[in-house]
């Protein structure tokens, strides 16, 4: 017989295995809470040292648990230097494994609680700790995961690892499935026209798609108001229930075009009594171009500010250097047209017309001086001290002299004077001159009057005369010759020869004077007639006329008149025999 030993032979460590139950590493116990600490939950599995459970096992519950609660726990180290090792956490799982492999092949549905947001994902309690990625959370992608903790989603379990201890679960297959069956019931129905409720799903810069039962549509930007929406976030955002219309529908592609402002009155079709012509209103600046800025006048109604709306003073104006988007302005409306939906805006018009005092200032003939601005080959831009601008027109530079640009005589920048010949402040101009600051010197050419001057040069047809510094006068072969018919201008004249010619014709508006000088003579010839037949004292046509001029010269002196009967009476005797003068004229004195 073996002898035993005695109690007070054993140790500690042999009196606790000797009298501990049988207690196995792996299999389920049922623990009762001791105490609760900051660090862990003291539990007592029926062995001789109580066991600690880390509190992180517990987060999965609504609340941790108290002293006197029980559960099931896995021990996973029946003893050892610091007791034995049991798991609330794997316990757990092991019994939800069952039925999530049922779950996964049945493809059922499970309810969960999302516990915590780790890469890649969510951490969701399905009776056990399972991942939800990220991709599987919405059909859209999501953002910020952390707006889904707390919530309670359904999902589906797509992966199971159980030596791994992994179950992969998903939202999205679920959503899917279901908008698949909604879906081909939509599709079914859906025409357009017709009139739907709708969720937002998800917002773009360019418009908000939703959902219309299963299906997906867009919403674009430009349909959402009829006024204008700068940012949609502003007006729509993700969960809202909305009216929409459906504008398009492409069953081959499966694509659709929803509007929500069709369902709203149309501002336009009451444009007459809100916004009439000739109104000043206040609105907003909805969009800028380069041509302009859009102003929204009423919600829905917007129209053009042109360019040259903006400033009565400067014609050059960069719409985005003046306004920017949302600016409040005043805007005076040109025009509306109902039914092309726009309307025509003016900022300057909105205040006082400066070129109304311009008008009354700046009277035609006033003298005043400026600046130029800019040139174009028509004329060149005069800028005022007030800051108004006019134009000199190209053919206003000079009487005498035509230039096919005014830089010719001008440059950008120069200050020069000017003549005002009009200011019309309707059509927002002003007409400026510089050679009226002179008189014209065609003017001096008035038709009859006769002139002397130098041949300038010949043509074919005819002669020009120079009759002034840059003015030349035309004389056509038929008024050169008088009866004679010329062929050629040099029968009669040359170059540099001076002649007297009569004016016939001075076009001023196109600079041109015609010259007749068989007219100057003919006119000539007619005058001294007159004087001759006029004459009472004897003179003959011949002398009138210079024929008799070279025997005037050797004849003597004239007798006074108290002795003009001795000398009549007394016959001269002359060296040569006299010069036989023309006969009188009919009807002249003998």
């Amino acid at each position: 017989m073996s002898e035993v030993p005695v109690a007070e032979e054993m140790t500690m460590e042999e009196l606790l295995k000797e009298s501990a139950p049988q207690v196995r590493s792996g299999g389920l116990v049922t623990a009762y809470v001791v105490d609760v600490s900051a660090t862990g939950v003291v539990v007592d599995v029926g062995l001789k040292v109580e066991a600690v459970i880390p509190l992180a096992e517990f987060r999965s519950l609504p609340q941790p648990p108290v002293v006197g609660d029980t559960f099931p726990v896995l021990v996973k180290r029946a003893s050892g230097p610091e007791g034995p090792v049991v798991s609330f956490k794997e316990a757990r799982d092991r019994s939800q494994w069952t039925h999530l492999i049922k779950a996964r092949d049945a493809g059922a549905t499970l309810e969960g609680t999302v516990l915590r947001s780790v890469k890649g994902g969510l951490i969701v309690d399905v009776g056990m700790e399972a991942f939800l990625p990220a991709s599987q959370v919405d059909r859209r992608p999501v953002k910020d995961l952390s707006v889904w903790l707390g919530k309670k989603v359904s999902v589906m379990v797509i992966e199971l690892d159980t030596h791994k201890g992994n179950v992969v679960v998903s939202r999205r297959k679920l959503l899917d499935h279901d908008a698949a069956l909604k879906r081909d019931a939509t599709l079914k129905t859906l025409e357009v026209g017709k009139n739907l409720k709708g969720t937002v799903t998800s917002l773009t810069a360019f418009g908000a798609f939703v959902d219309i039962g299963g299906v997906e549509g867009l919403l674009r930007i430009t349909d959402v108001s009829w006024g204008w929406v700068g940012k949609l976030s502003d007006v729509l955002k993700s969960g809202d229930v909305i009216d929409v219309k459906v504008l398009k529908f492409d069953r081959a592609t499966g694509k659709i075009g929803l509007g929500r402002k069709q369902l709203l009155p149309k501002p336009w079709d009451t444009v007459d009594e809100k916004c009439p012509v000739g109104s000043i209103q206040k609105g907003k600046v909805s969009s800028l171009t380069d041509f302009g800025a859009f102003v929204e006048v009423v919600p829905g109604i917007e129209g053009l500010v042109h360019q040259s709306e903006f400033s009565w003073k400067d014609r050059g104006v960069k719409p985005k250097e003046v306004v920017k988007l949302g600016d409040e302005v005043y805007v005076y409306i040109l025009s509306v047209s109902k039914s092309e939906e726009k309307m025509a805006l003016s900022i300057k018009r909105a205040g006082e017309n400066p070129w109304v005092e311009t008008a009354r200032q700046l009277r035609p003939g006033t003298r005043v001086t400026g600046v130029i601005t800019n040139m174009l080959p028509v004329g060149a831009f005069l800028r005022l001290p007030s800051g108004m601008e006019g134009m000199i027109r190209v053919q206003d530079l000079s009487w005498t002299k035509t230039f096919a640009h005014p830089k010719e005589v001008l440059t950008v920048g120069q200050e020069v004077e000017a003549v005002v010949l009009e200011v019309n402040p309707t059509a927002e101009k002003m007409s400026l001159g510089i050679k009226q600051l002179t008189e014209d010197p065609y003017a001096a050419f008035t038709v009859g009057a006769v002139v002397e001057a130098k041949v300038a040069r010949l043509t074919d047809n005819g002669v020009f005369l120079e009759l002034a510094p840059d003015i030349e006068g035309y004389v056509h072969i038929s008024e050169i010759g008088g009866e004679s018919r010329l062929d050629h201008p040099s029968q009669a004249v040359n170059v540099g020869d001076l002649v007297t010619a009569q004016v016939v014709k001075n076009d001023r508006k196109k600079r041109r004077i015609d010259l007749s000088i068989s007219k100057y003579q003919r006119k000539e010839e007619k005058r001294l007639l007159k004087q001759y037949k006029a004459t009472t004292d004897g003179v003959s046509l011949g002398e009138v006329m210079g024929w008799g001029q070279q025997q005037k010269e050797n004849t003597e002196p004239t007798p006074p008149l108290d002795s003009v009967e001795e000398t009549t009476a007394s016959p001269v005797v002359d060296s040569e025999p006299p010069v036989q003068e023309p006969p009188p004229a009919s009807g002249s004195p003998a």
